[in-house]
């Protein structure tokens, strides 16, 4: 049986962690790639970015989203893109730099 594109949602929105919607300008760099894209959304774990930079699923990046104000650039040191589809693809956060991570979460619980 197939899976139907609303069961693909239902699957992406059933996760254990809330999906932050942003806008963030963020930069990629990868072993194949690299450039800039938009975060469109966030959680601890991982988060979707636009981009037309064509990375394959697997691929092993660093990403510097810049927040809105003040707030010091989040550097995810290794992200691995989990999905991808047309100019969106999905990143799994592997290891952040410094105190990225509790930045992250603070950001996300405001």
């Amino acid at each position: 049986m197939a899976t139907s594109e609303n069961d693909e949602k239902n699957v992406a929105q059933s996760r254990a962690r809330p999906r932050v919607p942003v806008d963030y300008p963020a930069s990629l760099t990868g072993d194949d790639a690299s450039g800039q894209g938009t975060v469109t959304n966030l959680t601890l774990a991982g988060g979707e970015v636009k981009s037309d930079i064509q990375l394959p699923l697997g691929a092993r990046v660093s990403l510097h989203v810049r927040p809105p104000g003040a707030r010091p650039a989040i550097v995810i040191a290794l992200a691995i893109v989990r999905w991808k589809e047309g100019e969106r693809f999905g990143l799994e956060f592997v290891r952040f730099e410094g105190d990225a991570k509790e930045q992250l979460k603070d950001m996300l619980n405001q």
